[in-house]
């Protein structure tokens, strides 16, 4: 199968975070026939995960590798794009462009299994990206850290980017997200007797609006992000609220401000909750590291698409969170835009990338494979 073949399959079937089954083993099928007897390859499953890791000895010299990886997983989205290869899983899309991410990965193995380049090489399809700690599960199994990995490298679509363009930045490229529910639990009571309970809605408020005077104070010296996405309280007009939960993220540039901004979420949700009588649960959930791309692989990244006639364009900071960053935390490592060709937002039910931004990233990826 073609890599614009296979992207269409895997596109037609995406699934949520830890649940890539299907998407498993339609790689591995492919993945299978592509190799086959070839002694050079090693397809390799993890125990608890539907991540996939296929090694490469080509005869090089040295015994490094460099590592490509590809996210797998999708979004509790419902398409919009009109495409005849959309989603037939009801609510699921892959909104990200992972099915691309994906697509371009399986091209450059096939290419590398038709060249045989005298290189070492690590391709890893990763699940659960989006906020669910795959790389954290695949990098807990210990199965890459047996491998001397000299480099790692990654791509992202980017919506608004005409295909054939890339980006990138050395140094911090993507930010910390830091995921959080905060829940007041107070005493419901009828209206006409407000002394009788304990408003929880009135606890979240007061919350809110203190964090955003703090967070206001601290932009004025870091860069930060703080938002609440989702909040839900009470259950009829007439009735104190006793329970409200506020559901949000905050994006930083270093994990001293996040464990500050942490910090802050607790103490201010624990005093809010002591004024009005009220108790507090505050819960941290899924995080990264930032990505941070090595200043020597972003010059190299240059080079690549002088070389090949793509135009780069040099990218900002993004307050975008994406969990390659525990890659570039351990290794050398080089996350760039790829031009989609879509003029949707990422994670839109109409975001849809062009087929034609597929060969773009083999042709980039291969090259930086050879660098």
């Amino acid at each position: 199968m073609n890599p614009i073949a296979l992207r269409h399959a895997l596109h037609k079937i995406p699934e949520l975070a830890f649940e890539e089954h299907k998407t498993k083993a339609l790689l591995m099928s492919e993945l299978t026939d592509l190799t086959g007897s070839d002694k050079r390859f090693k397809i390799i499953q993890f125990k608890h995960s539907p991540g996939i890791l296929v090694e490469y000895h080509g005869g090089a010299s040295e015994d490094q590798f460099k590592l490509f990886r590809a996210d797998m997983d999708a979004l509790p989205s419902v398409e919009q794009s009109g495409c005849d290869f959309a989603s037939e899983h009801s609510g699921l899309m892959h909104a990200c462009g992972h099915d691309v991410h994906m697509a371009v990965l399986f091209g450059l193995i096939q290419r590398v299994q038709m060249e045989a380049p005298e290189k070492n090489l690590l391709f890893l399809f990763q699940p659960a990206e989006e906020g669910k700690g795959g790389a954290q599960a695949i990098i807990k199994e210990n199965v890459i850290q047996a491998y001397p990995v000299s480099s790692a490298f990654a791509l992202h679509v980017g919506s608004e980017m005409a295909v054939g363009t890339i980006s990138a930045k050395a140094g911090i490229f993507f930010g910390i997200p830091q995921e959080f529910d905060v829940r007041f639990l107070g005493k419901a009571a009828h209206v006409a007797f407000p002394e009788k309970g304990v408003n929880a809605l009135a606890c979240g408020i007061r919350f809110f609006n203190q964090m955003e005077s703090s967070i206001q104070a601290m932009n004025k010296t870091e860069r930060l992000i703080f938002h609440v996405g989702k909040m839900s309280a009470g259950q009829i007009r007439n009735i104190i609220a006793d329970d409200c939960t506020l559901e949000g993220t905050h994006r930083t540039l270093s994990s001293k401000v996040r464990g500050t901004v942490n910090q802050m979420i607790e103490s201010t949700a624990q005093r809010v909750a002591s004024e009005h009588g009220a108790k507090a649960e505050v819960q941290l959930l899924g995080t990264y590291d930032a990505v941070v791309n090595d200043a020597g692989l972003e010059q190299m990244l240059r080079g690549v698409c002088s070389q090949l006639g793509y135009p780069y364009i040099p990218a900002e900071t993004v307050m975008t969170g994406e969990d390659f960053g525990f890659f570039t935390s351990m290794y050398p490592g080089l996350l760039f835009w790829l031009g989609s060709g879509s003029d949707h937002a990422l994670h839109s039910g109409l975001f849809l990338p062009k087929d034609d931004c597929i060969e773009v990233g083999i042709n980039v990826m291969w090259n930086l494979a050879l660098a």
